[in-house]
């Protein structure tokens, strides 16, 4: 029974009876099996017993990986609270160039308590963290140094908390570093957590890296060098990822945590579906016409509505993917698929979300939802910015533009291996309630709102589950129209066209909705989106 269908003075009595809650005690980690990594550093150490390894994001130089509870205790800290965790770091100059710094830094030393103090204020709970002891030792034959850390609650600095490092020197350039976090108590510090966390500490054991064999069966022979060196990363990652698989299309590399095969198998036919849609209204021909110079372009960006995506760069401005074929970086695009909403949320993923699109990790990040149509609209949705980055580079287009297409792809339907277009009718009836009640946004007005104004911060008081579905609906509207309007205006088939390679060609917004909207009579175009998507 819910409490909400409890009559008043029956959940006042409920809520009289119900026992107090009391905070739960956060269970100390055990000692559990070994992290190995023998392909890179040559190392293996034994982590907290059943916890889930949260990989870094590919190519991340700094963290090794984390470990998390996967059933987390929240400790009170004043008006906060927090979790304990544990990471694995590493402070890699190998391979660096030798210059004038570098001699600086051979001959008066290395020291990485700086790195992990800095990487301490933006991974660990609270701030202010500094050493508040240090001691000088020996891990089997590796030289280490272990370090008990102080900090401080954001909120109330009369709340503390302790962390714990071990630095052990395993290369001339390369040092790695376990930490672990705990409660400010000093007592329960030193007699529960730092025992422990020492024991895993001091487990660590140099082992021979050996070379890594990669799997020649997933090869193909249209392989390009950047497709080849880029499943030559991957491998290497999933190797020294515990529990990570490595599958792959034709045009996507698949790094999945996700043992169902059968969903596997289905979302790798999906993507492919989906792109080959893409690819009929976004042919690589017209993003080379249209691009620049840079070989930039434009990109749906990833920030999107509050709970879908990730805003990972807020700023508009092209930058080049880079210096290979934009079709053939396509074919480099990478999904990730975590184990569950707990290992996606701890990654990186958004309160609320099921997937989100990082140009900045150049990633694709979902997890199998319930119900699992949820998982396949997002999917269509953030793979279709995914796609168009490759070949358009990155400049934001306006929200209703950039967030307006994801949602028309997620509308498609899958039958018989193949993408049938379908109204997204999770934006449906939202957009139908708009237009029929009248209380929507005007168009000659939504075509130039800021991201900020459609995602609720506008004079209207729309949210951005309202503008997401308005978006949708008059994209949908520009795309289908010609044949479901009966005053279709010849003149609208060209404004999204006109719009993308405007904005292509000359990086600014305004120029590209004057172009795309030049000569457009705003009240005809108006009427006749609300008389057909009404």
């Amino acid at each position: 029974m819910s409490w909400k269908n409890l009559a008043p003075g029956l959940l006042a009595l409920a809520i009289l009876l119900a026992p107090a809650a009391t905070p739960a005690l956060a269970q100390i980690p055990k000692v559990g099996d070994y992290y190995v990594d023998d392909s890179d550093l040559g190392f293996k150490i034994k982590m907290p017993k059943d916890w889930s390894f949260i990989p870094p994001k590919v190519g991340e130089d700094l963290l090794i990986g984390k470990y998390n509870d996967p059933h987390p205790v929240q400790i009170p800290l004043g008006q906060s609270s927090f979790e304990i965790e544990a990471w694995l770091l590493k402070f890699d100059r190998r391979g660096e160039v030798e210059d004038e710094s570098d001699i600086v830094i051979e001959l008066g030393g290395f020291d990485p308590i700086d790195g992990i103090i800095e990487w301490a204020e933006v991974a660990l709970p609270g701030t202010g963290w500094y050493v508040d002891s240090k001691k000088e030792t020996k891990v089997g034959k590796v030289k280490a140094t272990q370090y008990d850390f102080i900090g401080e609650s954001r909120f109330d600095a009369e709340y503390k908390m302790r962390a714990y490092a071990m630095v052990y020197r395993l290369h001339p350039d390369c040092e790695v570093a376990v930490v672990f976090n705990g409660p400010g108590d000093d007592k329960k510090w030193k007699t529960k957590y730092k025992k422990t966390y020492d024991k895993m500490a001091k487990s660590l054991k140099v082992i021979e890296v050996e070379e890594p064999e990669f799997d020649a069966d997933i090869s193909h022979a249209d392989d390009s060098p950047v497709r080849a060196k880029k499943r030559r990363e991957l491998q290497d990652y999933v190797r020294r990822t515990p529990g990570w698989e490595l599958y792959e299309t034709e045009n996507y590399f698949i790094v999945s945590h996700n043992d169902d095969k059968r969903f596997m198998k289905e979302l790798m036919e999906r993507l492919e579906a989906i792109r080959a849609v893409y690819m009929v209204d976004y042919p690589p021909e017209k993003a080379r016409k249209s691009g620049t110079p840079e070989s930039g372009g434009v990109a749906a960006d990833e920030d999107g509505e509050p709970g879908e995506d990730v805003p990972v760069d807020p700023e508009f401005g092209r930058t080049t993917v880079g210096e290979a074929d934009p079709m053939e970086l396509a074919r480099t695009s990478v999904v990730r698929v975590c184990a569950n909403r707990d290992e996606y949320h701890s990654y990186g993923g958004p309160g609320g979300s099921a997937g989100y699109w990082s140009s900045w990790d150049q990633e694709l990040v979902i997890y199998d939802t319930r119900p699992r149509s949820d998982t396949w609209l997002v999917l269509n949705h953030e793979a279709f910015h995914q796609f168009i980055y490759y070949f358009y580079g990155k400049l934001a287009p306006h929200s209703w533009y950039n967030e307006g297409t994801g949602d028309f792809y997620s509308g498609y339907q899958y039958k018989h291996k193949k993408f049938v277009l379908k109204e997204a009718a999770w934006r449906k009836a939202t957009a139908a309630e708009m237009i029929k009640t009248g209380k929507f946004v005007p168009l000659e007005k939504l075509v130039r709102w800021s991201k900020r104004e459609y995602y609720g911060d506008n004079e209207y008081g729309f949210g951005g589950g309202e503008l997401y579905a308005q978006g949708w609906s008059f994209v949908y509207f520009l795309r289908t129209g010609k044949k479901s309007c009966k005053d279709w205006n010849d003149d609208w088939d060209t404004i999204l066209d006109t719009y993308l390679d405007t904005l292509a060609s000359t990086s600014d917004l305004d120029k590209a909705v004057d172009a795309a909207f030049a000569d457009v009579d705003w009240e005809d175009l108006q009427d006749a989106w609300v008389q057909t998507m009404g």
